[in-house]
């Protein structure tokens, strides 16, 4: 007659999922996953916004050569450290006050940066791809006790918000801006400049065409806090 030993129960390894827009609680950055290789034949994403479907940061790092003159030239990396976009800035006597056009790894154009007007009443950067063909902007309203620029879909609402300290305080050395949710009540995502390079978190189910916002929106941060470096450089230099 044979016994039987007690039954043993086989615990199973815990698996995190990734973060969801929906349920990510305050104050909980995403963390990284590896992306997988998209699918080329996606329905419904514009051509090039792909390569955001499995990914949930992006670092903006500047690149300096010696003959980019007055315009700017970056590297967009995924969360693998490689990378996925180029951009360059465009900059021309009564031109745009922001023009940044952002291409694939085959020099192939996949979003457009642009502000027409840099005037005081309003600053605002509208987001394209392809060309022509808006898919969100990104709005800076004037605080001068923190930054607080809106980010917005296609229709003008307003899906996200950044905020973070004042450029008044807070613009020289390393600085962090959360991305909330519209009613600021939930932290979504961040923006952190390290060592002159911009970190973008968000989660990875967020929608691609505002994952791809949330890059042209660091990269206007990034613009608008140099511009106001270079005021302030002047301001100071105009006193001596």
């Amino acid at each position: 007659m044979s016994s039987k030993g007690p039954d043993i129960e086989v615990s199973k390894p815990l698996q995190d999922d990734p973060p969801s827009y929906s349920v990510i609680a305050p104050f909980a950055p995403p963390d990284s996953y590896p992306p997988n290789a998209p699918s080329p034949e996606i329905m419904g994403i514009q051509s090039g916004l792909e390569l955001l479907l499995q990914i949930n940061q992006l670092t903006v790092r500047e690149k300096y050569t010696t003959s980019q003159g007055w315009g700017r030239s970056f590297d967009v990396l995924n969360n693998a450290s490689q990378r996925i976009f180029q951009a360059e800035q465009k900059v021309v006597c009564c031109g745009p006050a922001y023009d940044v056009t952002i291409t694939d790894n085959g020099g192939m154009q996949v979003m457009q940066l642009l502000e027409d007007c840099g005037c005081s009443c309003t600053r605002e950067v509208e987001i394209q791809c392809p060309p022509a063909h808006p898919i969100g902007s990104v709005k800076l309203h004037w605080n001068n006790m923190v930054t607080h620029l809106s980010v917005m879909n296609a229709s003008q609402e307003v899906v996200l918000l950044i905020l973070g300290p004042s450029f008044q305080t807070s613009i020289f050395g390393n600085s962090t801006f959360e991305v909330k949710s519209r009613d600021e009540q939930h932290v979504v995502g961040v923006m952190r400049m390290e060592s002159g390079n911009y970190v973008v978190s968000f989660p990875l189910d967020l929608d691609v065409t505002i994952k791809a916002t949330l890059l042209g929106a660091a990269m206007y941060l990034d613009n608008l806090i140099l511009s106001k470096k270079e005021y302030v450089g002047r301001k100071a230099r105009s006193r001596n």
